[in-house]
């Protein structure tokens, strides 16, 4: 097996919380690459930031999605009024928002809620469309160990099912508390909070075609004892190479796809390590509860990468495969 060259990333840009108390949790661009959307756990609202001409983002948002129950991820797709905006809640709730632009102006509407015993969420951490048609909506289980596939039924109006279509369950999914599709939506991979792993599952090709369905068993588990309470994970673009957050540790890694004659694995150990915050800051939030002060949220879009946490707010970087 032949590993491919390592990632690299270079900060561009870095944006301070605007208020530590809300707890950046969750990160997103939009489908264009011109928006940023942030989970903001403690302040139960999602912000949206929005690029400028020179490519950067603004300082501050230009818009605030309220009335939400501790949102923890947010997900984006297109949609024919402009964008669609999932955003997971620990509450057992998925909120869908349609985002449309009249002129430089982005209205926010509320559109649909995927909730309910049926649903089957709990504590949902990470939510992602499902590549490569974004016909579904999946969501991690934190508590139940479990990733939740619902299926879209209606474009106009938006509407999905309320149970879950397909749910994925595996021994080494303790926890977790992230997931990421590749590109192409052959590859799922989970961020396993509780067991200090990354799960990596092929999607199956035997299924009937109104199902979308991965595993049973898992292709890689990386366990790495660098992997220290993995928040979230993002597969880079054009590689399928994975980055990983890690909330215990002031850095993500990167881990890299092989092929072989059989299938693709990612190898076990990272060929990246890069720390994303004042180690000063990471200690002092540590030192009170090792599950914190590192980074959480994660996304990618096209050749930029953003990160954000409380301590840090939002670093943005240049991707390099």
């Amino acid at each position: 097996m032949t590993p491919r060259p390592a990632v690299d990333i270079q900060l561009i840009q870095r944006i301070n919380p605007g208020d530590v108390h809300e707890r950046y949790e969750g990160i997103g661009f939009s489908t264009s690459g011109d928006l940023l959307g942030v989970a903001t756990s403690d302040g139960n609202a999602v912000l949206l930031f929005g690029q400028r001409a020179d490519g950067s983002f603004s300082d501050q948002p230009f818009h605030r999605i309220d009335g939400l129950d501790y949102p923890h991820d947010v997900a984006f797709s297109r949609c024919d009024e402009g964008e669609l905006l999932a955003v997971a809640q620990r509450s057992g709730v998925i909120a869908i928002f349609v985002l449309s632009r009249e002129g430089e102006t982005v209205i926010v509407r509320r559109v649909f809620e995927i909730k309910g015993r049926s649903s089957k969420l709990a504590f949902s951490d990470g939510v992602a469309f499902v590549p490569p048609f974004d016909d579904y909506i999946a969501a991690v289980n934190l508590t139940a160990g479990t990733v939740s596939f619902f299926r879209r039924t209606s474009l106009s109006p938006i509407r999905f099912e309320m149970a879950p279509d397909f749910e994925l369950r595996h021994r080494t999914m303790v926890h977790p508390d992230g997931l990421a599709f590749s590109k192409c939506g052959q590859w799922l991979a989970t961020a396993n909070h509780g067991a200090n792993s990354v799960s990596v599952f092929q999607r199956r090709r035997r299924f009937p075609s109104s199902r979308v369905a991965f595993g049973p068993e898992p292709v890689t588990v990386i366990a790495d004892q660098r992997l220290i309470c993995p928040h979230s994970i993002a597969f880079t673009p054009q590689g399928d190479r994975l980055i990983v957050t890690n909330a215990g540790a002031n850095y993500v890694l990167g881990f890299e796809p092989v092929a072989s004659h059989s299938a693709r694995r990612w190898l076990g150990s990272p060929t990246l390590q890069h720390m994303v915050g004042a180690d000063d800051a990471f200690r002092q939030v540590n030192m009170d509860n090792k599950a914190e002060g590192g980074p959480k949220g994660i996304a990618v879009h096209g050749n930029s990468l953003a990160i954000c946490s409380p301590q840090i707010g939002i670093n943005i970087y240049a991707l390099k495969e």
